[in-house]
């Protein structure tokens, strides 16, 4: 889910982090080729997967619970099985506006007491229901651009999640890259895919990178490009075709990510976000989840990325995964 009950404000609904509140801390005291893919939080991309990050997450004082980190979503949302263990009912009657990477739909609610994510605690939230395949056996969604003045770091390399307070201090070897917040506090970094400036949403909800009919327009005035059609899915019912095509070399700030393809798609987020009519990517875990680290720290709206260790002498991110052509759009 992109943005989830927008005309709620969620960013009211769920205050920012608590003067010296303890960060989450995900650990990982084991090997990670030890741990099974889906016991693991940070996941990285491989030729043979898509990663992802997940974080434990206490609902009303129960759990952990697995949820997926989306920092494209500005809310949180729960699975029907989760709806089950917890035994609460959704609110008759009542529905919950959800704007998804592929459209719009009323989902059913219920309403929840305290989120609690280390220690960071949330309370009095109406979390929309995810019947939607993309959650496979996750227990919910975590929208990060709904969490305020938080930092999220990601060690691909010691499978380690930490969401707190940012530190504001220098981070040695990692990529900086300026960003800025857009309304819905989602990080936006200025880009290039090949000659062409795009806007680049950072997005750890989507699994591969998704481009607009203007990027795709842009870059076709410089060649034709083969076009392999696929489906993109969310959190809702809609489903929309897309298109795999070769992309140039992409530049986020510092970093050049050659031999990665873009699903091209008129994607009704595109529009949510006020970005169908210039040139905009999605950047999906195909491209995040192939670097050794990355840090979101969304009140100095800045992006962190460490590149593996045998590509940092080149200052680039080069040669990146394609991933699967599936998606699950973010938390839509």
């Amino acid at each position: 889910m992109k943005t989830v009950a927008r005309i709620l404000c969620w960013a009211a609904l769920l205050p920012a982090v608590a003067a010296g509140a303890t960060p989450a801390v995900f650990p990982v005291t084991q090997a990670t080729a030890t741990k099974p893919a889906d016991l693991r939080f940070a996941t990285p991309t491989g030729h043979d997967e898509v990663g992802r990050i997940v974080v434990p997450v206490m609902i009303d004082g129960k759990g952990p619970f697995r949820f997926l980190v989306d920092t494209g979503a500005d809310g949180s949302m729960v699975s029907p099985s989760l709806v089950h263990k917890l035994g609460l009912a959704p609110v008759q009657g009542a529905a919950e506006q959800v704007d998804g990477t592929t459209g719009s739909q009323q989902l059913p609610w219920v309403p929840i007491a305290t989120l609690q994510v280390g220690g960071i605690v949330r309370r009095g939230l109406r979390m929309p229901i995810c019947s939607s395949p993309v959650l496979g056996d996750l227990d919910g969604i975590l929208g990060m651009a709904g969490f305020g003045e938080v930092s999220v770091k990601v060690d691909f390399h010691h499978d380690q999640v930490i969401i707190g307070p940012s530190t504001g201090a220098a981070l040695g070897g990692f990529l900086d890259i300026h960003a800025r917040r857009t309304a819905g506090s989602l990080l936006m970094i200025p880009a290039r895919v090949g000659d062409v400036r795009v806007e680049a949403v950072i997005d750890t909800g989507a699994a591969v990178t998704l481009g607009n009919s203007a990027l795709h327009a842009a870059l076709l005035r410089d060649a034709a490009r083969k076009v392999t059609s696929t489906k993109i899915f969310g959190v809702t019912r809609q489903v929309s075709n897309g298109g795999l095509v070769a992309a140039p070399t992409i530049y986020l700030g510092p970093a050049a990510i050659r031999n990665l393809a873009i699903v091209y798609a008129d994607i009704p987020i595109f529009k949510t976000w006020h970005l169908e009519k210039t040139p905009a990517i999605i950047i999906g875990m195909n491209v995040l989840g192939t670097v050794d680290a990355m840090v979101l720290d969304y009140p100095r709206a800045r992006v962190y990325l460490l590149p593996p260790a045998a590509k940092r002498v080149s200052v680039s991110v080069s040669d990146m995964y394609v991933g699967s052509p599936l998606m699950n759009g973010g938390s839509d």
